[in-house]
């Protein structure tokens, strides 16, 4: 046994001191290391926080306002008979005293209240012939504990338990109602228990101090015709003259639910399952009415499919800093071969080689997962924030968005640990390789490693593409990845991330076939090239391209990914900006109510804008003078906020065309005025603008633009005459119209609903004969917020039946919990994934520069000078970046071109018009360029300060690698 731990101890501080040794190394391993398990382990909490704090909310909402985490449970005699106070001594014993236990929750507030049935109160001098006089009123008797803390006495005092009548508290209401003072004796008669009676003495006048306090389980008012006492005088001076004196009994307990997590839900719920059948064996009729037990599974169902939907979107991110991670620990593992093969030369078995790199990866990964829970909870609060991808709110947090509370789950732990023991097989697995190896067999193995691959000797990566590719055919044929559960909602599907990242990763492994082929042919070309530096570089590339390939995909990989994420994130924030905006049609539309000039017999007073239906008939054909009154729309320019304002009508039309009749439906528009407010793309009329539309309708004010389905199926051209058939608010009228050209889409206007027109609203209401109700879309300053433009509409005396606002439809999609978890978790990746890229590169070349150390002092002995070496290495450098970010940019185009379409899910008509226009992300991918230009500068910088530093006598005279 001693022999064993002084071996463990000598093992350990050998593993210690190779970290301390290779310590630059080993903290590069410790940043991704850190990296991978702060993004693996947000998740978690994010999902774990964001849905408890909606938890809250729901509860909130659904408890009329009790706390989140509040219990009620009751017994009704109403229902199931008054009970004597033995009855209910068991289960309020447990109830008071022990379910706090069995939830195993922290309690915050404990409160009870026992009534009596509904007594007779009569004044004290009538205590003769109760039976025969009418009561004062019917009440009851009862106590809450705690009361005193929650109440304000307007007169009096506190009951007091003596040898007299029983005092009591009335309330407020109850003692204005009916003339009751303090000081004044009652009585209270029960028809039933042989005619008990119950004298009292009014000891004071309560009020609620806050109504809205965590203690009231019910509203306050519910007490104002209930007498109350103290319990110590309810159990000695009322229960002993009633036979069965508990009529209710309610037992309100306030838990701390804060920390409760989806991972303790199955635990509570179980506990609370338990405390039920408990209550029901002490007194079976007694029932828990108040839980949270239903919003608790619902939440703890959907933080499970949040983590696992976030999970599946995070896999290419947190496979591409693990990759990082495999790459650094490969490093390592060659920087100690030829140490380990020498450590087998004198007898070390491979378990304890093993047994050093697990030891190894075991304090490294112990660090790890520390500073990694503290990134994840880092991370959660960012995701909480976040609007769309590299929002700046990442950082700052401009509107003051309270944290979540954040609390480390199991959950979030198990993920952590899994990015810890694939760190550290990362480790062992290149550790077992070379564990076999003696130093006389070192030399052989190094030779074999100029074989291809493992991957490419079996062809995997030409299977691998297959997979992408038929995801792809899948996306053809059906026009969406579809996953159990995805809905409509293109955040909720992470197929449609998943394919199009091992689209890339695939072409990217198959590119790494023909990376030596292609160097080959390139150094062929060069050697008819005057100079020695190009060649060279050539030639090394073509050599040793199996050394290139982890850097080379690690580069093409992390650009390809972040131009589709980026693109991606482009093309959903402009789609969802576009989706609000064609639905509301500007940023603020306003329903308003017009004025009615008909009798209330023949139409009614008012009658709410036409977009909300037919609703108010107008008069018939012989009445006078205008149907309707509005204000004149400009008036709303007077509103603070409002920058433009135009009328827009959206009626009821059908066609009759060859006997064949169509609905569809009219919008009337002013056409001076709707371009300053309404929402625009120059694809709804094939690159027209707004203005030349408008211009259209400006050339006849019987011009009507028609949808382009229907001038196909009807033939209609420019000029031709179309009359439709106009109802509006009951008023049914047949007008002439020009066709003046053909649409595709109009904001608000849907091809699903059939056909629409749009024309001069003021040529249709001459055609109908008056004024009609009608919307009014604003254009708003964003730093007014809708509701206060609303406002003050209405101080203009404005009836307002509806609105809708986009801007607030907007923030409202934008803080959805999976939105902002998924381009909060991808801005995160992706900002991790281009520094690690950075680092690992230049960690590359220094580690490639440390392993051809004697080839280039061969070089150099040669009479290469520093400046012509640091041609070779920066010209090397940079066409592993050049090609890598060529490679990079071409998948990540591509995979965005292809791809990100196919993200317009949903069968909604709001889902699918307008259509998608996939965003390239220019900006992002310029600044991605200038941070690889940047990591060209640094590694180039770095290469020559070694090259500077080189001892050249050194590295000939070593003949052989450390």
């Amino acid at each position: 046994m001693v022999t064993l731990l002084a071996t463990v101890l000598s093992t350990f501080f050998l593993a210690a001191r190779r970290i301390w040794n290779r310590r630059l190394l080993m903290l590069c391993l410790l940043t991704g290391l850190v990296t991978a398990v702060g993004i693996l382990s947000s998740i978690p909490l994010y999902a774990d926080a964001v849905h408890h704090q909606l938890l809250q909310g729901e509860l909130m909402e659904s408890g009329a306002q009790r706390p989140p985490f509040a219990f009620l449970w009751r017994y009704i005699g109403a229902w199931h008979g008054a009970v004597d106070w033995s009855e209910l001594s068991p289960v309020d014993e447990y109830l008071s005293r022990q379910v706090a236990g069995t939830v195993g929750l922290p309690p915050e507030e404990q409160v009870r209240h026992f009534r009596t049935d509904n007594l007779r109160l009569f004044a004290a001098a009538d205590s003769q012939a109760f039976a025969d006089r009418e009561p004062l009123t019917w009440t009851s008797l009862g106590f809450i504990t705690g009361l005193e803390d929650h109440i304000d006495l307007v007169q009096g005092a506190l009951p007091q338990i003596g040898a007299g009548d029983t005092e009591v508290l009335i309330s407020r209401a109850m003692a204005e109602e009916m003339g009751l003072q303090v000081g004044e004796r009652y009585v209270l008669f029960s028809s039933g228990d042989e005619g008990a009676q119950i004298p009292i003495l009014v000891a004071g006048i309560w009020q609620a101090v806050d109504q809205t306090a965590p203690y009231w389980f019910y509203q306050p008012a519910a007490f104002h015709e209930m007498l109350l006492t103290s319990e110590q005088a309810f159990v000695q001076q009322v229960a002993p003259e009633l036979e069965k004196p508990v009529a209710l009994a309610i037992w309100y307990q306030v838990f701390d639910g804060n920390y409760v997590r989806s991972s303790d839900v199955a635990d509570l719920l179980a506990r609370i399952s338990g405390a039920e059948a408990r209550v029901a064996a002490l007194m079976p009729d007694a029932t828990l009415d108040v839980a949270p037990v239903a919003a608790l599974e619902t939440y703890e169902q959907a933080a499970r499919l949040l983590t696992v939907m976030l999970s599946i979107f995070g896999i290419p991110v947190v496979g591409l800093i693990l990759y990082f991670v495999a790459l650094l620990a490969g490093m390592i593992v060659r920087r100690g071969q030829t140490e380990i093969a020498i450590l087998r030369s004198r007898g070390t078995t491979r378990s304890q080689v093993l047994l050093i790199y697990l030891l190894e990866g075991l304090l490294v990964g112990g660090v790890g997962l520390v500073g990694g829970l503290a990134l994840g909870y880092w991370l959660a609060q960012l995701m909480s924030r976040t609007r769309t991808f590299l929002d700046p709110a990442l950082i700052s947090n401009p509107g003051g968005a309270p944290p979540l509370l954040i609390v480390f789950s199991p959950t979030a732990v198990q993920y952590g640990l899994l990015a810890v023991g694939l760190a550290i097989l990362a480790l062992l697995l290149p550790a077992l390789a070379i564990s076999r190896h003696t130093i006389v067999t070192v030399k052989w193995e190094r030779a074999r490693a100029l074989l291809r691959p493992l991957y490419q000797r079996y062809y995997l990566d030409i299977l691998l593409l297959a997979v992408p590719l038929y995801g792809w055919y899948l996306l053809q044929q059906q026009g969406t990845v579809t996953l159990v559960g995805s809905g409509d909602n293109p955040y909720s599907n992470p197929l449609l991330f998943l394919v199009p990242a091992l689209f890339c990763f695939s072409l990217a492994l198959l590119f790494a076939r023909v990376f030596p082929l292609l160097m080959r042919l390139l150094a062929r070309l060069a050697s008819w090239l005057p100079g020695t530096t190009l060649l060279l570089t050539l030639r090394q590339l073509a050599r040793s391209a199996a050394q290139y390939t982890g850097p080379l995909l690690l580069l093409s990989l992390t650009l390809s990914l972040a131009i589709y994420t980026a693109s991606m994130a482009a093309t959903l924030d402009s789609h969802l900006v576009d989706r609000i905006y064609y639905q509301t049609g500007a940023d603020l539309s306003v329903a308003e109510l017009g004025e009615s000039t008909q009798t209330p017999e023949a139409s009614g007073s008012s009658s709410p804008s036409s977009s909300l239906g037919q609703t108010g008939a107008a008069a018939g054909d012989d009445t006078e003078g205008p149907r309707w009154l509005f204000l004149p729309v400009s008036e709303h320019l007077r509103v603070p906020g409002v920058r433009a304002a135009a009328r827009v009508g959206d009626y009821s039309a059908t066609s009759n065309i060859g006997g064949r009749q169509q609905t569809g439906r009219l919008m009337g528009v002013d056409r001076i005025d709707f371009a300053a407010v309404a929402f625009y793309r120059p694809d709804f009329a094939w690159g027209e603008p707004l203005a030349g539309l408008m211009n259209r309708l400006a050339v006849n004010r019987s011009n009507l633009l028609v949808s382009q389905d229907f001038v196909a199926r009807h033939g209609l051209a420019v000029g031709d005459p179309l009359r439709l058939t106009i109802s509006i608010a009951g008023e049914v009228r047949e007008i002439e119209f020009t066709v003046a050209g053909p649409l595709a889409l109009f904001p608000t206007l849907y091809p699903q609903d059939g056909p629409f027109f749009v024309g001069n609203l003021d040529y249709i209401y001459e055609g109908m004969g008056g004024t009609f109700p009608y919307d009014v879309w604003l254009s708003t300053d964003p730093a007014i917020a809708g509701k206060q433009v609303i406002a003050g509409i209405q101080d203009l005396g404005l009836a307002i039946a509806s609105t809708s606002d986009a801007r607030a439809s907007l923030e409202a999609e934008q803080t959805r919990p999976e939105r902002q978890g998924l381009f909060g978790l991808l801005s995160a990746g992706f900002l991790s994934a281009a520094a690690l890229t950075v680092l690992g590169f230049v960690v590359y070349a220094v580690v490639s520069f440390q392993r051809r150390f004697i080839e280039l002092g061969v070089l150099r002995a040669l009479g290469l000078s520093v400046w012509q070496m640091s041609g070779y290495l920066a010209s090397e450098q940079a066409a592993l970046i050049l090609i890598g970010g060529g490679l990079g940019t071409g998948l990540g185009l591509w995979a965005s071109h292809l791809f990100i379409p196919f993200m317009q899910v949903g069968a909604d008509k709001t889902a699918q018009v307008p259509p998608f226009v996939v965003q390239i992300a220019w900006n992002e991918l310029w600044t991605i360029y200038g941070v690889f230009g940047g990591m060209l500068v640094l590694a180039v910088a770095v290469l020559i300060a070694l090259l500077v530093r080189m001892r050249i006598f050194e590295a000939v005279k070593l003949g052989e690698e450390g």
